[in-house]
């Protein structure tokens, strides 16, 4: 992985259409903020920092983050994401216990320095998932359950919904703030900032989904959810944009995996020498077989002519019919 420079990471967060995460397998929370919204920024040496009515991130200075860039394959059949995350060593044991680390002196906001900061258990390695609150009674029950399992408690669960407490992500890269209310389990989460607790997940205790090319041994310490080509902000569909794929370009140059590199030179000789794919040596990993995916569905987006028996042999697209064979 290379280092990405703390000057580029502010470039992106100063950009409303990237999305920005911190979190492990079932409890992550999310910043996002629409292109009109108003927002206060403020880069300096120590800290570039955001906030809106809705949630808050912070990013620390640091010209030694390492950064992964990738693709992501959708579930539709023809579109693909952009992603992006600083990593670090995977670190430190599982603890699932509720931990009290008293007033927030760090929160971004001044208003909310003296309220009261929980860990929640629920992270593995370098993050954590927190509660931050001014609530009495939660915070009793936090204090009451300290050293056990929030999942384990459906009486405190029920207290954290009640309360409605602040949740705060807290990673060597800087914190993400949800302001936000916590949504019913089930009702829908809110637009924009928001967290996500899946108690099934935070089980499995593992840093990220399996689809996540981070290196064995390494977690993300920060997402970035760059534009998609695809989709708005809200995730909803829309005509493929080629400029904002392109742009996207240069980040996998330098923070992409070689494997994807090989991967997708390997795949793009062979349409373009018009090779027969049921002869094609497909790659042999997860990973290789979802860049190949997407690069054939690049190539289709683009048009490319000798494309469309490669996806119908390897990415499930259905086989093109005319109306003399309806």
């Amino acid at each position: 992985m290379n280092q990405i420079s703390f000057d580029e990471l502010a470039r992106l967060a100063c950009d409303p259409g990237h999305g920005w995460s911190i979190g492990t397998f079932g409890a992550i929370g999310e910043f996002i903020r629409d292109e009109d919204e108003p927002a206060t920024v403020q880069n300096d040496r120590d800290n570039i920092e955001i906030v809106t009515a809705r949630g808050a991130l912070r990013i620390r200075h640091s010209d030694s983050f390492e950064c992964l860039a990738w693709d992501s394959l959708s579930s539709d059949g023809e579109s693909w994401g952009h992603a992006m995350a600083l990593c670090a060593p995977l670190t430190g044991s599982v603890d699932r216990a509720v931990v009290s680390l008293g007033a927030d002196t760090d929160a971004i906001r001044r208003e909310d320095q003296s309220s009261r900061l929980f860990d929640m258990g629920v992270c593995n390695g370098t993050i954590r998932m927190c509660a931050r609150t001014d609530d009495e009674a939660l915070i009793g029950a936090l204090e009451a359950l300290e050293g056990q399992d929030l999942l384990s408690s459906p009486t405190v669960m029920a207290e954290v919904l009640r309360a409605q407490p602040h949740r705060v992500m807290l990673s060597p890269a800087g914190r993400i703030e949800v302001f936000q209310p916590i949504p019913p389990p089930d009702g829908k989460s809110p637009e924009g900032p928001h967290t996500h607790l899946l108690a099934k997940l935070i089980g499995k205790g593992r840093p990220h989904g399996a689809n996540v090319p981070i290196p064995d041994g390494y977690q993300s310490i920060l997402n970035i959810h760059p534009r998609s080509p695809w989709r708005n902000a809200l995730g909803e569909r829309h005509d493929f944009v080629p400029d904002t794929d392109t742009a996207f370009s240069p980040m996998l140059e330098r923070f992409g995996l070689d494997q994807d590199r090989a991967v997708d030179a390997h795949i793009r000789t062979a349409v373009a020498e018009g090779a027969n794919p049921e002869f094609f040596d497909w790659p042999d990993t997860r990973r290789g077989r979802t860049k190949a995916r997407i690069v054939l569905r690049r190539l289709a987006a683009a048009g490319h002519e000798h494309v469309g028996p490669w996806r119908v042999w390897f990415d499930r697209a259905p086989v093109e019919t005319d109306e003399t064979e309806q």
